[in-house]
Order: C-alpha cells, then sequence, then structure tokens
C-alpha cells in the first residue's frame, strides 16, 4: 500500500559537514548536528513512483587536533570510501542505540530484533538495501592530477576538469545499491585467467604479496566459475588503502584490500597462515556470495553471504596447500568462534538464525560448511550450491532465505544427513572429545598396535549457554601420525586416519600401523565443534 511521502529523513555522516543540502521545495524541521539525522518537510508531497533530484555537498575536515583520530575517508593518498558514506534516505535500525545499559538508562525497551526469518514482510528487501532494487550504476568523480581514480564498472573516459583528473565509470549489468570510490598514486601488477584481465594497484614499494593475490584470483576462478556459476563481469581489480582500518571489502569486479592485512604483510614463515591468499579469495567469493545471491534482510541472510564465502575460500585454498595444512586454520576458526561466544551481549543464534553475528557467520560457519563437506563429499556440496545459484542469483524480491539453502542442502545430502544438517544449523551443537590413554606395542618388521581409549560426548546448547547433553553417533576421524625429530606439524606424515561411528561415551580402538608412531588423534584435524581442542590429541611413549 502506497500513500504520498510528505517527510523525507536524511541520515548524514556525523563526521562530515554539510554546507549544501537541496531537496526541492521543503522545509528542514529538525537538525540533529552530532547524531547526522536531519527531518525535511515538503511542500508538496511526493507521489507514488514520482522521482525528484536531490544535490548535497559534503565536506571531510579535520579542524585542530582531536580527542580520537578524525576521519579517514578522504587522505591525502589513499582515499576510500562507499556509498554508506554519503546521506541516506529514510530511517535504518542501524542508528539504534544498542547498549543495552544505556537503553535502560533512558527507560527505552530492548533494542528491536533482526526481522525472524519467516517475516515475509522482510523478505521484500535485502540486509544491503531497504528498497531490495538492483541499480544501474554509472559515475564520474575528480581527483587530483598525479593519482587515479577507481570504481565499480569499467572505464569509458578519462579527461581534465578545473585542473582536476577526471574518471567516467559504468557498469554493464544491474548491480546492488553498493559501491566505492578509491584515489590515490598507485603502481598496477597485472595477471590474466583466461583473458581476463587481473590488475592489483598497490604503494610502488608493497609488492610483496602481488604474486599471491593474483595467484588466488586465478585459483579462486578456476573453482568458482566451474564448480558454481560463470564470473560475471569482464575484470577484476584489487586496490590497497590505507592501514587506518584492517579488513577488505568486496564490490563488483573491485575490491578495497587494507595494507595492514594484506600489502606488507610478512609470509616467509611457512608455519604461518596465508591468510593474504585466503583473504583474496574470501573477497572474489562475494561475486557470488551477495553480488550474485543476496538473502532477504532477515535472520540467516549472512550465511549466504559470509558463511559460504568462507567455505568457497577454503576449498581453494585446501587445493592449494593440501587437507593436513587445513588443521591450524580449522582451529584458529574454532578458537574464536568459542571465544566470541563468551562475549555475546544478547543471544546466540543457532547459524540458520545468525543476527550478523561475525562469530557464528564467519568462525562457525567455516567449521560447519567444513564438516558438511566432509560428510557429504565436496562434489555433493557443490552441486547443491550451483542449483541454488542457477535459481536465486541476480533475483527481485521476495528475496531468498537460509531456509531455502537448507532444503538444496537437504535435497542433496538425503535423509541419511537430515540429523547432521539439523545439529549444524538448526542448533547450537557442542562435542567434547578427547585420547584418554594410548598404548604402544611394538610389532615385527617397524610395525606398532596402538591401543586408544577415548572419550566422546556431545551436547547441545540455548542462546544463553545453558547446555544439555545428547546421545552421540556420530562419525569422527581417528588418526595416529609419524613426525621425525625435530620437525613440525606442518612435516608430519599420516600412518592411519579413518572414521569410526561413535556411540558410546567411551571407546577402545587398536590400530596397527607402519612406522613409529608420534601423535594420535581423535577428531584430529578439529573438524567438530569442541570446547576443548587441545586433548583431541596426545603424543604417543614408545615401548
Amino acid at each position: 500500500h502506497f500513500v504520498p511521502l510528505q517527510e523525507i529523513h536524511v541520515q548524514l555522516n556525523p563526521l562530515a559537514e554539510y554546507p549544501r543540502m537541496d531537496l526541492g521545495s521543503a522545509e528542514l524541521r529538525h537538525d540533529d548536528v552530532e547524531l547526522g539525522y536531519r527531518i525535511y518537510r515538503l511542500e508538496q508531497a511526493m507521489q507514488p513512483g514520482e522521482t525528484r533530484p536531490m544535490r548535497f555537498t559534503q565536506r571531510w575536515e579535520q579542524r585542530g587536533f582531536g580527542n580520537q583520530r578524525g576521519p579517514t575517508d578522504i587522505v591525502h593518498n589513499g582515499t576510500f570510501f562507499n556509498n554508506f558514506s554519503f546521506p541516506s534516505l529514510g530511517y535504518s535500525s542501524e542508528r539504534t542505540l544498542g547498549d543495552r545499559n544505556e537503553r535502560r538508562k533512558r527507560g527505552l525497551p530492548e533494542a528491536p530484533r533482526m526481522a525472524d526469518l519467516d517475516d515475509t514482510e522482510a523478505h521484500a528487501h535485502t540486509y544491503l538495501s531497504d528498497d531490495g532494487h538492483w541499480i544501474d550504476f554509472s559515475a564520474t568523480f575528480c581527483t587530483a592530477t598525479d593519482q587515479i581514480g577507481l570504481a565499480p564498472g569499467y572505464l569509458k573516459r578519462e579527461f581534465e576538469r578545473d585542473g582536476r583528473r577526471c574518471f567516467e565509470y559504468s557498469m554493464d549489468r544491474p548491480i546492488l545499491p553498493f559501491y566505492a570510490f578509491l584515489s590515490a598514486r598507485w603502481q598496477v601488477t597485472r595477471g590474466e585467467f583466461n583473458g581476463l584481465p587481473i590488475e592489483v594497484y598497490h604503494h610502488p614499494r608493497h609488492d610483496w604479496n602481488t604474486a599471491r593475490m593474483i595467484k588466488s584470483v586465478q585459483d579462486s576462478l578456476d573453482y568458482f566459475g566451474t564448480r558454481f556459476s560463470p564470473y560475471q563481469h569482464r575484470q577484476v581489480r584489487i586496490i590497497e588503502f590505507p592501514g587506518y582500518q584492517s579488513f577488505a571489502q568486496a564490490f563488483p569486479n573491485t575490491i578495497p584490500y587494507s595494507e595492514a592485512i594484506g600489502f606488507i604483510a610478512d609470509l616467509r614463515d611457512p608455519e604461518d597462515i596465508d591468510y593474504v591468499y585466503y583473504v583474496t579469495a574470501h573477497e572474489i567469493a562475494h561475486q557470488w556470495w551477495a553480488h550474485q545471491v543476496i538473502g532477504a534482510d532477515v535472520q540467516g541472510s549472512t550465511v549466504m553471504s559470509e558463511s559460504l564465502a568462507q567455505y568457497s575460500a577454503l576449498m581453494v585454498m585446501e587445493r592449494e596447500y593440501g587437507r593436513e595444512r587445513m588443521r591450524r586454520f580449522l582451529r584458529y576458526e574454532l578458537d574464536r568462534y568459542l571465544s566470541g561466544r563468551g562475549g555475546e551481549s544478547r543471544e546466540e543464534q543457532p547459524l540458520y538464525r545468525v543476527e550478523n553475528q561475525p562469530y557464528i557467520h564467519y568462525r562457525k560457519g567455516t567449521l560447519v560448511f567444513y564438516r558438511l563437506r566432509e560428510e557429504i563429499g565436496e562434489e555433493a556440496l557443490n552441486r547443491a550450491l550451483s542449483r541454488y545459484l542457477e535459481d536465486k542469483a541476480f533475483q527481485t524480491a521476495p528475496f531468498t532465505t537460509s531456509r531455502e539453502l537448507l532444503a538444496y542442502l537437504r535435497a542433496e545430502a538425503g535423509a541419511e544427513h537430515e540429523q547432521l544438517i539439523t545439529d549444524l544449523f538448526e542448533r547450537i551443537v557442542f562435542y567434547d572429545n578427547r585420547v584418554d590413554d594410548v598404548q604402544v606395542e611394538a610389532l615385527p618388521g617397524d610395525r606398532y598396535a596402538l591401543t586408544l581409549t577415548l572419550s566422546a560426548a556431545k551436547f547441545s546448547a540455548d542462546g544463553i549457554g545453558r547446555e544439555t547433553p545428547m546421545a552421540i553417533n556420530d562419525w569422527i576421524e581417528v588418526g595416529v601420525f609419524a613426525r621425525a625429530p625435530g620437525a613440525s606439524e606442518r612435516e608430519e606424515t599420516v600412518l592411519s586416519l579413518e572414521r569410526h561411528r561413535i556411540t558410546e561415551a567411551q571407546t577402545q580402538l587398536r590400530i596397527e600401523v607402519d612406522g613409529k608412531p608420534f601423535e594420535v588423534g581423535f577428531d584430529p584435524y578439529n573438524k567438530l565443534i569442541d570446547r576443548v581442542s587441545a586433548d583431541n590429541r596426545k603424543r604417543v611413549s614408545l615401548p
């Protein structure tokens, strides 16, 4: 039901100044400078479907020395800001006072939750856009004469105006209303994938990891393009911005990437996780998960963007480094998930109802999809995702939800994995697995027999951490590993690695191996969400 619009609410960046704001014939009725919120009353109400121009001047300026760092959107060399830095129309829940104690002081009720997964009205828009529209994007902007200006899309024209260097960009297909502008004095390192250009824009002295970035882009385009769906653009650009912040962010065919987490990373130690390669793959994956499939603005929406980007990047990384190298990464994700839930201020949600909680959609999401891959197979999982993309990519309202994603996973996994999917996505489930004891018997011919005593427990938890024991009936890996004197975990050799169905709280297994064992493990690669991962492995004492 549409009605004429009499008032326009405008959200502003409180760190910026606005010497000009022109909405036509409109009266400024409210101006909260500190919070950056204005309300204009239109002289003539806007009718449904009507369009009007909006013109404004926005300025960032730091005067003197502040008590904290000033705005860094526009800087001398390395400007980067996205469209959320511009004025936006309407009210956003992002501006809601979230601190529970502050709300109590002001007599306010509990902050509103994210829309319920089954709230069909909220399916009309995405978490990136209140109106749920894809947009036709073009932009012209000007910068210093010695800098390159970049935005999503393809360069149509470059020219000079009023002593400034100007660039005109246009995208050849509709995109989400999510775009950015960057400007700096960059050097460009180039690569390609099947004729598609790959460009890395970087500080001239920050070229150490550009080859790893290009390799990751190539491997990602190969994996995602052959297993999910075709890449939708004609170029890939990675762009360095200053280390005032430490993140990377994916826009259509354009990926701003902080110098702090990529371009000045020291990856010379082979024991370190190659996070430059991984982060690059994660951002490329967003060209599918977010920029092809975007979830409705309800619980679970970030599963389809962040969790699936995590899984996709992990598959690329595993192909590059091998399964045996994944333990350290999975253990890192497990530790971050467990510590993150300890800082939950409201209520933990199962993965399919995550409410934009990073420790869940990033950390737990990685563990969940990796284990699902292990149980149903990589080809089966990728078939489900490919079919999901085929049906949901570039859709308009109503937008997809995590419940729909689970239907595709269940259809491919089959009834035998129903309990697994329920545990992984629809419950909060933990394990407490450990190696209690290992006895070793030397056999002829450099063979050894090991008797392992293993303990296993499984729990479900509610949103505030209350746990209930569950019956265990799970396939769990048990491994035996060899390691040369002084060697690291990365250099270990697998003597035995088999899955066993565990149904009892205590299990005893006998395993014979060729070669001298160094360590045994129960879920040795931390594929399950185990609250204490340190006791999953135990050193062997040889007779």
